[in-house]
Formats: C-alpha cells, structure tokens, sequence
C-alpha cells in the first residue's frame, strides 16, 4: 500500500510539473519579433550594410514609389552615394504595429535627414518563420 502511495504520489507531481512547463511563455509575441527586425534593419542602414538589410527585405517586394527589391537596395545606395542618409534618424514614437496571422503593418514611421522628412509606411509578412518588409510607401 505504502509503494502504491509512493507511486501515485510521484506521478501528481510528474504531471503538476508538466502543467507548469505547458503554461510557461512561449517565446517573444510577433509584435517583440517585428521591433527587434525594425532595430536591425536601422542599424544595418546607418551601418550601410547592404548585405544585412537585403536579408530583410522578401524577395516579393513591391512599392509604387521604388519599384522591387532591387530598386530599393539600389534607390538606397544611390541615396547613400549622395550623402542623403549621413545623419539618419528614425523615429517610432508615434508608430504602431499591427498583425493578423503571417502579415503586419508598421506606421507612420518618420524619417528625418539631410533629405528632409519623410513618413512611411510598412507592410511585412513572416515567410519561413521570419518578418520580412514587403512593401514600403511614403
């Protein structure tokens, strides 16, 4: 009787543990993941890293005002050649974050710089697990 006691009391435990470990976070929410991409992403652009901000950028990508990803990587370091990124602030006081399943928004996002002042707009979507922009327009 004792050994059964002793059994039935290690299970309640093994499966109050388990419980615990089922209700623990799972990770940081799709809001957490698009601010750290978005700080990334900054930082690759004042870096003039052009190499880690395509990773950023989804090979669908599509705007009105600059074309495909390409054109935007080239619009950028055309950009960058004429001095019109030195000095580049972004500002996201006033942006919000929206997602509804793999797609999000993030706006107004102002930038400020020797080009003057510009507010944007940003579509993304996650594509193999990861936030990508898809589309950008002024």
């Amino acid at each position: 009787m004792k050994k059964l006691a002793m059994l039935s009391a290690m299970l309640v435990a093994v499966a109050l543990i388990a419980a615990g470990c089922a209700t623990t976070a799972k990770g940081p929410t799709d809001e957490e993941l698009i601010a750290k991409r978005i700080g990334e992403g900054v930082a690759a652009i004042k870096a003039k890293n052009w190499g880690a901000f395509d990773g950023m950028i989804s090979k669908t990508f599509e705007s009105s005002a600059v074309g495909d990803k390409e054109a935007l990587l080239d619009y950028l370091k055309n950009a960058d050649d004429s001095g019109f990124l030195d000095g580049l602030e972004i500002d996201l006081s006033e942006a919000k974050t929206t997602v509804t399943g793999d797609k999000a928004t993030v706006e107004p996002v102002a930038a400020n710089g020797s080009f003057g002042s510009l507010t944007l707009y940003f579509q993304g979507a996650k594509e193999k697990g990861v936030w990508v922009i898809t589309n950008v327009e002024p």
